[in-house]
């Protein structure tokens, strides 16, 4: 392994954390399993497969829903929120990204590329507190 994977963590790993944090909270979420469709045979057909279904380059990794509770204290709506989760250090936004990013914008979905979960959950705490006002 080289320094920068020894030292900062993959992406993967801060892809983890932030899923356990969203569980702990009780949070609806969902990962956009969209990554490289390297890794041999098997994984290019069956990246070739998903894109036939509708797999779209540069969705962004998180689909998180964050509960808005009324008067009464339930849950009347939740809040779409959409997260591309980078490595604290390194890891790049492609121009498919961004191009969803403006899509998500122009569809009123708050989202933001993070690098690293610490900064995916303030995220996360931000349009709590933009909820509850």
């Amino acid at each position: 392994m080289n320094k920068l994977t020894t030292d900062v963590p993959l992406e993967d790993y801060e892809c983890e954390v932030f899923h356990r944090w969203l569980e702990s909270k009780g949070y609806p979420h969902c990962h956009i399993a969209n990554e490289s469709r390297s890794g041999g045979r098997n994984a290019v057909i069956r990246g070739a497969k998903l894109k036939r279904m509708g797999q779209s380059s540069g969705v962004w990794d998180y689909e998180v829903y964050i509960p808005a509770k009324g008067i009464t204290g339930s849950v009347d709506s939740y809040q779409q929120v959409r997260i591309e989760m980078k490595r604290k250090k390194g890891g790049t936004v492609s121009q498919a990204q961004r191009s969803w990013g403006r899509i998500y914008e122009k569809a009123g979905i708050p989202c933001r590329i993070c690098k690293g979960a610490d900064e995916a959950i303030k995220f996360i705490d931000e349009i709590i507190k933009e909820i509850e006002g």
